[in-house]
């Protein structure tokens, strides 16, 4: 079962350290840490990230999705998109 901070970790990953800088006033080296290192990630992390993206605040939370009402994870919403631009072309 994949835990909370494990979902903020990959979500962190796929939108990188330097977006969420200029989207909020935490700095690189938390989010580095946050990311890297062994440090317990705090609610005002998991704040900003849903603030920044709000479709994956259930699955931040839960590891649950509901496409149907705007929430998705990272990974669907990849998938989601190599469909679509296969539809295109």
């Amino acid at each position: 079962m994949e835990l909370i901070d494990e979902r903020a970790k990959l979500l962190i990953k796929r939108v990188g350290i330097d977006q969420l800088v200029r989207g909020s006033d935490i700095g690189h080296s938390r989010w580095k840490n946050v990311l890297y290192k062994d440090v317990r990630m705090s609610t005002r992390e998991l704040e900003v990230l849903k603030d920044l993206y709000p479709q994956y605040a259930l699955w931040l939370i839960s590891g649950e999705i509901q496409p149907e009402f705007g929430q998705t994870s990272p990974d669907y919403d990849e998938v989601n998109s190599k469909l679509s631009n296969r539809a295109e072309g």
